[in-house]
């Protein structure tokens, strides 16, 4: 081989070289849609956190493309189809009513993986838990059937409570004042319920409680009662009514007990879905579990300021007390 020639194979070498090493594989893509901001609250969070743990890192085995809805519901829907347009292999929600919009934008071609706390069967998004049969599948924060464990717990710390009044959004898919009637009922006590369709509700649904005079509040977890959290918890300690809920973020408020599932720690077992779907299952195929952790949580302080006594083998089986 002539030298000039040699240098002419080196010197195309050279500038294949690169180009050889640069052809990588893309990252897949997961789309999230965030209720807040970019400050992510504690549950998006946890599953941010286990994605990590599980060595599924943005901008290293991951790319994540965030939207967020800064609290505005109604950006929901435009933020979901640019997520869509983005054609992410898989979408990322927290809550129902942010999964919802997922839902209805991917049209059923893109697999999406969650945690809600409203029905996903009434809310159109399965067809049953151990078969969803659509494209999304993931975790439920739904546990109606405690309702009736909740009510025994208001009868155990406040034992004279006589009329209870409920406060819970009726745009979400759930069966929680059903189960907490007939709790009610099996302890004689009497149950008014209050619907709120928005935060502007709320004022007069507090108002009506107190024309009905009633000797505590409980409330059904939902996005829209959790933002009202803070207004609640303050009319209950100027009023002197406890409140009782299944989230504990409410007792962080200053709501007297909640007694529910953890969703922070549920949030953590999506990242095993994620690891699957990303691998190639089908959530059509992939049950939607319920949760499996529970706690009891109680707010001492909020005790005391209603003049409450709350007995040692009550705050014994209670995982945090806040003081």
């Amino acid at each position: 081989m002539k030298r000039r020639e040699f240098i002419t194979i080196l010197g195309g070498a050279v500038v294949a070289w690169p180009l050889t090493a640069g052809a990588q594989k893309s990252l897949p893509r997961i789309g999230w849609l965030v209720y807040g901001g970019a400050t992510l609250g504690p549950i998006d969070q946890s599953l941010k956190d286990a994605l990590a743990q599980a060595g599924l890192i943005d901008g290293r085995t991951i790319e994540i493309v965030f939207r967020y809805a800064n609290g505005i519901s109604d950006r929901l829907a435009e933020l979901a189809a640019e997520l869509v347009a983005q054609k992410p292999d898989l979408l990322v929600a927290i809550g129902g009513d942010v999964i919802k919009p997922l839902f209805e934008a991917s049209k059923g071609r893109i697999p999406i993986v969650g945690g809600v706390s409203d029905n996903p069967m009434r809310a159109g998004i399965a067809l049953s838990l151990a078969w969803p049969s659509k494209n999304f599948t993931g975790v439920t924060y739904l546990t109606d059937e405690m309702a009736a464990k909740r009510m025994e717990l208001l009868k155990e710390l406040a034992p004279n409570v006589r009329r209870v009044a409920v406060i819970f959004n009726p745009q979400h898919f759930d069966d929680e004042v059903t189960f907490a009637r007939r709790g009610a009922e099996l302890l004689g006590i009497a149950l008014t319920t209050h619907p709120i369709n928005s935060a502007a509700d709320l004022d007069a649904a507090l108002l009506a409680t107190s024309a009905g005079d009633v000797d505590s509040l409980f409330i059904i977890s939902s996005r829209l009662t959790g933002i009202v959290a803070g207004r609640i918890a303050q009319y209950g300690q100027e009023r002197r009514l406890p409140v009782i809920v299944s989230w504990r973020e409410f007792v962080d408020s200053g709501a007297l007990l909640s007694y529910g599932p953890s969703r922070v720690f549920e949030a953590k077992r999506l990242a095993g879905y994620v690891q699957k779907v990303l691998n190639g299952a089908k959530p059509a195929d992939l049950p939607i579990e319920q949760p499996v952790k529970f706690e009891l949580v109680i707010n001492l302080k909020t005790a005391r300021a209603l003049g409450l006594n709350v007995l040692r083998p009550l705050l014994d089986r209670a995982d945090e007390v806040i003081e």
